[in-house]
C-alpha cells in the first residue's frame, strides 16, 4: 500500500507541428484534456496495476475539481483532498511533433496545499510518495511530511523533479535526511550530484539511454525499449510506477529497472501522461523477465 502527497493538476495538452520563433505563433491542432501532476500519475498507475493507494492533495471546488477525483477513483485511487478557494490547479502541454513538450503551470489549489495529514493516514500502508507542489511553502511541507512518515516506520520516495533540484543538495538535505528513495532525471542529476550519498537507492532515467541505478556504491543499468514517440508528458512518472510495481512485487533492480523501461516505452506511443499497459501485460513482462534471469544463472552455474 503507498500514499501520494503532490499537486492535482488537470492538464491540457495541446498538439501542435512545432514550437514558433519567440514573437510568433504555431496552430493547435487537438487539445486533451487529462488528469495529471507527477505523484498523482504514479499513484494512479499503481492502482491500475492493483496496488492499494491513497493520494493527499489539495483541489478547488470546481469542475475540474469533480474531474480530477472521478479520474483518480476510476482507477481505484482513495482520494482524500482538501478543498480550498480559487481553482483548481492545471497545466497547459504543449507537445510537438517529435514528442518533445513545454508546460506552463497555473498553480491554483495546488499552490495552497498545507499538511493536513492526521494520525491514522500516516498510519496506513508502508510508502510515501513525495512530489513537489508549484509554491514556496512545497518543501517545509514535504519536510514534515516525510518526518512524520519516517516517525510512523514508512519508506519515503522523492520525486524531486526540477523545482527541488535547482535549488541544490543543500538546500534540501533535511528533506532528503528522511528519504529512501529518489527517482531523478539525469538532466536533474546532475544539479543534485551526490544526492545518492544521502539515500539508499537512487533511480535516473536517461532517455533513450534507458534507467540506471546507484544503490550502496553498485551501478546498475537496463536499455531502453526503442519506440515511436508521440507524447513523452509523463515517461518519469510511467517509469516510476513500473519500477515501483515490480519492487512491490519482489523483483531485483535490474528487473525492477526494465519494467520501469518498459513502462515509460508503452507511456509515450500515446498522448498524454497516463496510459499505462494493462496489469496482465506488465505481469507477463515481469514473468518473462523472472524466466530470463533464472535460465542466466543456471547457464552460469553448469
Amino acid at each position: 500500500m503507498i500514499s501520494g502527497v503532490g499537486p492535482a493538476l488537470v492538464d491540457r495538452v495541446c498538439i501542435i507541428d512545432e514550437y514558433p520563433a519567440r514573437g510568433d505563433q504555431a496552430i493547435v491542432k487537438t487539445v486533451e484534456k487529462h488528469a495529471g501532476g507527477a505523484a498523482g500519475n504514479v499513484i494512479y498507475g499503481l492502482a491500475t496495476f492493483g496496488i492499494k493507494t491513497r493520494f493527499y492533495s489539495t483541489v478547488g471546488a470546481d469542475e475540474d475539481g469533480i474531474f480530477y477525483r472521478r479520474e483518480m477513483e476510476k482507477a481505484g485511487v482513495e482520494c482524500i483532498f482538501e478543498n480550498v478557494e480559487g481553482e483548481t490547479g492545471r497545466v497547459d502541454v504543449y507537445v510537438d511533433r517529435g514528442g518533445e513538450r513545454t508546460f506552463f503551470v497555473f498553480p491554483g489549489a495546488a499552490g495552497k496545499f498545507r499538511p493536513f495529514l492526521n494520525e491514522d493516514h500516516y498510519s496506513w500502508g508502508e510508502y510515501f510518495y513525495l512530489d513537489p507542489f508549484p509554491f514556496e511553502g512545497s518543501l517545509a511541507a514535504h519536510i514534515e511530511i516525510a518526518e512524520n512518515a519516517k516517525k510512523h516506520g514508512k519508506k519515503v520516495i522523492l520525486n524531486p523533479g526540477h523545482p527541488y533540484s535547482k535549488l541544490g543538495l543543500e538546500k534540501i538535505k533535511d528533506l532528503l535526511k528522511h528519504t529512501d528513495m529518489v527517482f531523478i532525471s539525469s538532466h536533474e542529476y546532475k544539479l543534485l550530484e551526490g544526492v545518492e550519498d544521502y539515500v539508499s537507492a537512487t533511480i535516473i532515467t536517461l532517455g533513450k539511454e534507458g534507467s540506471m541505478a546507484l544503490i550502496d556504491g553498485e551501478e546498475y543499468r537496463a536499455r531502453a525499449f526503442e519506440v515511436r514517440v508521440a507524447d513523452s508528458t509523463g515517461a518519469g512518472d510511467a517509469f516510476a510506477a513500473g519500477f515501483i510495481y515490480a519492487m512491490l512485487k519482489g523483483h531485483g533492480i535490474e528487473i525492477c529497472l526494465k519494467a520501469g523501461n518498459f513502462t515509460a516505452a508503452f507511456n509515450v506511443q500515446r498522448i498524454g501522461a497516463r496510459n499505462f499497459p494493462e496489469k496482465i501485460e506488465l505481469d507477463a513482462f515481469l514473468e518473462n523477465q523472472s524466466n530470463m534471469s533464472r535460465d542466466d544463472e543456471s547457464s552460469l552455474s553448469s
